[in-house]
């Protein structure tokens, strides 16, 4: 039992050094490496701080009007590219003020309209259930029903109302819509 107790041992002993072994290597390798990297750091700058700074030649001949030309023409690219968004932006601009002018101009005809009903008196016509029905024409019972089956537009009712001499009678079904 005790020679089983000493291999183990001895097993461990060898696995310890070799983790040992393999980890000082590593760390050697490392310290190797930063400290060539920091040598070559050190001798880069030094080259640097020596040497003057010398622009690369061009060999052939550069054209440099062709080169502007180049430039500005990308320059143009790029501010059509921006114009572009601005005339864009322009419309939208455009169309809500637009909107917004249409918006106060439907306020405005109802104010007019709110206006128009409080000078102007209106007549309602109310109907009388006299238990006794009276004969309609074809016609009449046409216009009534069509009247009250449609509504015309505000902006028609309003010009048709400020017409002078032109007295509106409004049923009461229609003024329970307002």
């Amino acid at each position: 039992m005790n020679f089983i107790f000493g291999v183990i041992l001895l097993a461990m002993f060898i696995l310890a050094l070799r983790v040992i072994w393999a980890s000082a290597l590593q760390l050697l390798n490392l310290l190797k490496h930063l400290a060539q990297a920091f040598h070559s750091y050190r001798a880069q700058r030094l080259v640097r701080n020596r040497l003057p700074v010398i622009m690369p030649s061009i060999r052939h001949e550069v054209d440099w009007l062709a080169m502007s030309d180049s430039v500005r023409q990308e320059i143009h690219s790029r501010n059509a590219l921006s114009n572009r968004q601005v005339d864009r932006l322009d419309v939208e601009l455009q169309v809500k003020t637009k909107t917004m002018d249409l918006i106060k101009a439907d306020i405005q005809i109802a104010k007019l309209q709110q206006e128009l009903e409080k000078v102007r008196p209106t007549v309602v016509v109310q109907d009388v259930d006299s238990g006794k029905r009276t004969k309609r024409t074809k016609k009449a019972t046409s216009l009534t029903e069509g009247d009250s089956n449609k509504s015309s537009h505000p902006v028609h009712q309003l010009r048709t109302a400020l017409k002078p001499g032109n007295v509106q009678v409004i049923p009461a079904n229609e003024l329970a819509r307002h």
